[in-house]
């Protein structure tokens, strides 16, 4: 029995070890992604565009990127994101732009 409990022992600590690695490289992950974003928007910046969102729900929107990429990559895109039922036009306008950009779909 005293074998079998080294055993047990000995792989019980490789896979808290292997746990912790796996916690590290996650977030090693999400600081690399979050740098990517950041400098990726930054540079969008610089070169004067914008990030427009044409669809209906600008709130799911967020949600869905941080459910995918984290809270840290959703804040980074909301706060460059353009909101097309935010601007200041009438409401057929925002129906042009959206039929304009296929709902998205294209781009200028």
């Amino acid at each position: 029995m005293a074998t079998n409990d080294v055993v047990l022992e000995t792989l019980t600590e490789k896979i808290q070890r292997q746990d912790r690695f796996i916690a590290e490289l996650q977030a090693e992950l999400q600081r690399a992604r979050q740098a990517s974003v950041d400098t990726m928007l930054g540079q969008l910046r610089l070169r004067e565009a914008v990030l427009l969102y044409v669809g209906n729900d600008a709130d799911n929107f967020t949600q869905q990127l941080a459910e995918t990429f984290g809270s840290e990559v959703a804040r980074a895109v909301s706060a460059s994101l353009f909101v097309l039922d935010n601007a200041p036009v009438p409401p057929e306008v925002r129906e042009v732009i959206r039929e304009a950009t296929n709902h998205g779909m294209n781009r200028w």
